[in-house]
């Protein structure tokens, strides 16, 4: 396989016209595996749908080589009550072609800067286990294990268990100081491109 340039890789910004392709990856890990508890397919206008509110606050990011989208990660509402404003759940899925390539640690390289200017202090992550290649994707980026819930799940006619991981951000604004995070809309762009630049700089050398 050929080294792909850079200019053909990056990290970006999610945008609507990208829900179909968001889709055609998704769609593998809801029919063929438990690492979702999804169970039906969403539709590209779901996926639109759940990507424009989730933009309202959280980033929703896409990596693409040459033109192509082969992974996206966003963070989310972890619970609904008002304390957990300062609270984050991720989650990342990539081109299944395209696994132990560096996608997953550019996107979360990119959406870890993002969450930390926006003022967010913990992040969570729930993993259907066994899942070691997500674990230890996590605990790279410095979560720990904090718990498991036994036979939390229940999809392809069996029980699952899910670990719960959690990483507070290093350096985080305190929210006394800050207030509540910044919604994505507010944040700077400047701050956001500073972020995706990192990410796209660490595809270097990522192979097609």
């Amino acid at each position: 396989m050929d080294t792909t340039s850079t200019e053909s890789l990056s990290v970006r910004l999610a945008e609507p016209d990208d829900s179909q392709a968001i889709l055609d990856i998704y769609s593998p890990y809801v029919r063929d595996t438990t690492l979702t508890f999804v169970s039906t397919i969403p539709t590209e206008r779901e996926i639109r749908a759940k990507m424009l509110q989730i933009q309202r606050r959280y980033p929703y990011l896409v990596c693409t080589i040459g033109g192509k989208v082969i992974g996206f990660a966003y963070a989310n509402e972890m619970r609904p009550h008002e304390a957990y404003r300062w609270n984050a759940e991720l989650s990342i899925y990539l081109d299944e072609s395209y696994h132990r390539r560096g996608i997953a640690t550019a996107l979360y390289t990119a959406l870890f800067q993002i969450l930390r200017t926006q003022g967010f202090v913990n992040l969570y992550a729930v993993i259907t286990i066994p899942n070691d290649p997500s674990i230890a994707l996590h605990r790279h980026f410095g979560f720990t294990e904090i718990g498991v819930h036994e036979a939390t799940g229940y999809k392809f006619d069996r029980w699952l268990d899910t670990v719960w991981m959690h990483h507070r951000i290093e350096g985080a604004a305190d929210p006394a100081e800050h207030g509540l995070p910044t919604p994505m809309a507010e944040l700077r762009k400047n701050d956001i491109d500073n972020a995706l630049n990192l990410a796209t700089a660490l595809l270097k050398g990522v192979k097609a």
